[in-house]
């Protein structure tokens, strides 16, 4: 039971550091002075749900449009 609870405390800390390695890009918005950050990916899940003018992707890129 012991080695079974290990196995999977190790398994979620390695899939942490996994997805901290892992950087993306967000269009940083803040009073309409927008420009690029690169963060970690668990902290661009939370960076976007504090700011929801914010979207991934360079400030260069433009804006996913719905197809017509």
């Amino acid at each position: 039971m012991k080695a079974k609870t290990l196995l999977v405390i190790s398994s979620f800390i390695g899939f942490l550091a996994a997805t901290s390695a892992v950087k993306v890009d967000i269009c940083h918005n803040v009073d309409n002075n927008p420009h690029t950050i690169t963060v970690a990916l668990p902290a661009a899940c939370a960076h976007l749900l504090m700011h929801p003018s914010d979207r991934l992707g360079t400030c260069d890129e433009p804006e996913n449009l719905d197809a017509r």
